[in-house]
């Protein structure tokens, strides 16, 4: 029983939430798994790549809306309105991590290296977040279309904006991939392309 579950999450946390019940708020508890699954899971030799915001100011939250235009839409770029949740975290990328890499003379391989790390942690541990997500029961979209430079400044960091994700209550009286703020605009879905796998006995 407890595979099936664990299946139905993962095809759950495939869907992306374009709208959310803002009505209700995430509790502390459900946070704290969230912060534990996305901080605690691995990455190369512990070390750590990236650094992780958590917003529920709304504020905050509505200001890097506006910067994050880049999705289309019946031939026109809209804003992707699945950061307008009731959590929005902010994967940044960690200057100031004491890995190998501030040990080495940073060459152009070397910055290769240290990003392709950078991103393959920040990826493992977003997959973490929004499985942990799905399976606490809230819906999440990721969102890569932003303007970098404004978020940062937003945000009041020095490092790169790496992803946002939005998580939070499905809202019960939309189908997911409608404009939060226009219900005229539906944002296109796509289905999931097969995955080769293979068994090597």
């Amino acid at each position: 029983m407890i595979n099936t579950d664990i299946e139905k999450a993962v095809i759950r946390s495939q869907h992306c939430q374009r709208n959310f019940d803002l009505g209700k708020d995430i509790p502390d508890e459900d946070i704290r798994t969230l912060v534990h699954a996305s901080s605690q899971c691995p990455s190369k030799q512990n070390i750590s790549f990236y650094n992780i915001n958590f917003i529920t100011n709304r504020l905050v939250i509505d200001e890097i809306y506006k910067h994050t235009e880049g999705f289309i839409i019946d031939g026109k770029p809209e804003k992707n309105t699945q950061v307008l949740a009731n959590l929005l975290v902010a994967y940044t990328k960690n200057s100031n991590s004491e890995g190998w890499y501030m040990k080495k003379e940073m060459t152009d391989e070397t910055h290769q290296t240290q990003m392709r790390d950078v991103h393959m942690s920040t990826g493992i541990s977003s997959g973490y977040l929004n499985l942990t997500a799905s399976m606490l029961g809230y819906s999440t979209g990721c969102c890569l279309c932003f303007d970098e430079e404004k978020v940062r400044s937003i945000l009041d960091v020095d490092e790169q904006v790496l992803l946002l994700m939005g998580i939070g209550f499905k809202n019960p009286n939309k189908n997911r991939r409608v404009h939060a703020l226009d219900d005229n605009k539906i944002f296109n879905s796509f289905k999931k392309e097969e995955i080769s796998v293979n068994f090597i006995k």
